[in-house]
């Protein structure tokens, strides 16, 4: 029995079921799978479990592994640990043996939630949060509020609780979230917490400033800073600029067929494309429970960060917007560069892209190649910097010298809690899952190709193994030997993945019997390839990762983390000719979707700044030639 078929009949054993060698009375195959947790995996691995659990149920007589995790939370609730009824299967009769590898974690973590930042709230005053719980080895966990105020709203669907609170419940309102893993009873964890009802509206957690590196140059959030931008550019105008330099990089022939990108059509596309990733109609406008109040107006979705990511290898600017006026978070984050994103770009552009967007960053962020302090302290004064590098990159325009060396629109990544990320019953209510999911958008060419719309798009891969460079001096990422055509132990169907210029590997998802890239990632998804396929060869905490796109990880996997980043005291990480690292990333308090620190800042949120810090000061003293005022916090002195 294979370790996907052992993996299986624990569950089943855990749901109750008996498991003889043959004979049993039979049951329909689909009842036993919707009892199981790999229900919430990805359509391709559907055939592929339904046959594991038949070899599950008729190679063995026994159940064996206990499975059990400890019951306990973060912050200042109490967890408990109590039963709850077992769901009971009946076994089926013998069947083929198909017997795919998954392997489950070593060690069986507890569910983990983080408790909301809010300590009070006042009468009349509207507050949300999120009861999402996260898994750290990927298990099916249900999530589910257990008591609460009256007065208090939950969607469970996102995860989410809208609370406004009456004088009824003064003094605090009282809740209670329960975890559990469907169908078994040994996973349970409750935590009970309080928030204090006062008279009066209560400030808003915020989370504490940061220094001048962080808040001025590498991830610039507070209000005031974003003050001008906002103003400059509203969503929808941010939308129709970037399907203009999209539209830029397309075949004349294709170009003269499309009309003037129009801000309300673009709009419109792009909040299809969202419905589509979270199958919410609250985000549709052509459905009538279109949340119009939260979603329709593109002048509440605001500028929450400006991100100039000067530690890439193809350095770009990121602008985040929110929908402020949602219950939920909903970002979208616009990806730019001074040069394009096409496949034909020569060897020589990302130097070029380097150079200009650093000097750029240079002249407008930094004073002298320092940090500033002054602008720190005066973010009015600051907003007009931020305004100007934002101002500059979409209108660089050096086409004359090369024809690719123009403003260019990478991509937009959305990220969101509104149900992508949770598994449905069969009546569209709520299973399990966090609600969290992320993709990515393309201004493309209209069916008719009159028109461009926003629509999702293949997520880009990540990384399955790593090689050293050609000049031997750094790590670079190469598909792993499943996804390469080239290689011997390449399995057929799979190298469409492999994108081998790049050495990256998509999300596999199966349409009408084809593997294709996907267009959405969650944490209940692609299960099999994020515990298998994608940590054969490298480990999902090896340091080399963190040379790669969003760490060489999915986006699921970089913002639900409990790991830091590289270990700089270990050359290897960086240095093939150093040898291999010696140990994994340390260990860190797991990250929960963080992307734009609101109310708190995480511990991985502000390592990874320090990480950017790091990788920009080299990268300015590389591009610009000379040294800039940012130092390398990790570095061992």
């Amino acid at each position: 029995m294979g370790p996907r078929a052992a993996t299986l009949r624990w569950h089943l054993c855990k749901l109750g079921a008996s498991v003889p060698v043959g004979g049993a009375e039979p049951v329909r195959i689909d009842t036993m799978f919707r009892a199981l947790p790999w229900r919430a995996t990805a359509p391709l691995f559907r055939t592929s479990v339904l046959a594991a659990l038949v070899a599950a149920v008729t190679t063995t007589a026994g159940c064996s592994g206990d499975g059990k995790g400890k019951g306990g939370g973060t912050g200042p609730g109490t967890a408990t640990t109590t039963p709850i009824d077992a769901a009971v299967a009946t076994p089926i009769d013998a069947g083929p043996r198909i017997e795919p590898v998954v392997v489950k974690p070593k060690i069986d973590h507890p569910p983990e939630l983080e408790l909301p930042a809010w300590q009070a709230v006042g009468v009349g005053q509207t507050i949300s949060f999120s009861t999402a719980v996260i898994d750290q080895d990927l298990d099916e966990t249900a999530s589910r509020v257990t008591a609460m105020p009256a007065s208090a709203r939950f969607d469970a669907l996102t995860q989410t609780v809208t609370w406004t609170p009456t004088k009824a419940d003064m003094p605090a309102g009282k809740f209670q979230i329960t975890a559990s893993r469907p169908g078994d009873a040994d996973h349970v964890t409750v935590w009970d917490f309080e928030i204090k009802v006062e008279k009066k509206k209560q400030p808003a957690p915020v989370a504490a400033r940061q220094g001048a590196v962080v808040e001025t140059l590498l991830t610039i959030r507070e209000p005031d800073r974003l003050d001008r931008v906002n103003k400059d550019w509203p969503f929808d105008r941010f939308l129709v600029r970037s399907a203009e330099l999209f539209r830029a990089t397309l075949p004349p022939e294709v170009q003269t067929k499309l009309a003037k990108p129009d801000g309300k059509a673009m709009f419109q596309s792009f909040l299809i494309g969202m419905a589509q990733t979270h199958d919410n109609p609250r985000l549709d406008p052509t459905s009538k429970q279109f949340d119009k109040k939260s979603f329709g107006d593109p002048k509440s979705w605001k500028i929450v960060a400006v991100r100039p990511r000067i530690d890439k290898k193809w350095t770009e600017l990121r602008v985040i917007y929110q929908a402020t006026r949602a219950p939920e978070p909903v970002f979208a984050m616009f990806r730019v560069r001074p040069t394009w994103d096409v496949p034909t770009l020569p060897p020589e552009a990302r130097a070029y892209n380097n150079k200009v967007f650093l000097d750029m960053v240079w002249r407008h962020l930094l004073d002298d190649g320092k940090p500033s302090d002054k602008l720190l302290a005066k973010p009015r004064d600051d907003s007009k910097a931020v305004a100007a590098l934002v101002k500059e990159v979409l209108a660089y325009d050096d086409s004359k010298t090369n024809p690719w060396a123009r403003a260019g629109f990478s991509a937009l990544a959305t990220e969101a809690r509104m149900g992508g990320g949770s598994a449905r019953e069969a009546d569209g209510s709520y299973r399990s899952g966090d609600g969290w999911a992320w993709a990515a958008m393309k201004p493309l060419p209209d069916a008719v190709g009159t028109a461009q719309a926003y629509v999702n798009i293949g997520i880009p891969g990540f990384w399955t193994a790593v090689t050293a460079s050609p000049d031997g001096t750094g790590w670079v990422g190469k598909c792993a030997p499943k996804f390469d055509p080239d290689d011997p132990k390449h399995t057929p169907g799979y190298e469409g993945l492999c994108r081998k210029a790049m050495g990256f590997v998509d999300l596999p998802l199966q349409v009408d019997g084809k593997i294709v890239s996907s267009k959405r990632d969650a944490v209940n998804l692609f299960v099999d390839h994020k515990l298998v396929d994608m940590v054969a060869n490298l480990p999902l905490d090896d340091g080399r990762r963190d040379h790669g796109e969003e760490n060489g990880m999915t986006c699921a996997q970089c913002h639900v983390r409990a790991f830091g980043v590289r270990d700089y005291g270990d050359a290897a990480t960086a240095d093939p000719r150093q040898g291999t690292p010696k140990a994994g990333n340390h260990a860190i308090d797991t990250l929960h979707f963080q992307i734009v620190p609101t109310e708190r800042w995480q511990a991985f949120t502000l390592e990874f700044m320090q990480d950017q810090e790091c990788k920009g000061a080299k990268a300015i003293e590389q591009f610009l030639g000379k040294p800039s005022g940012l130092t390398c916090p990790l570095q061992p002195q």
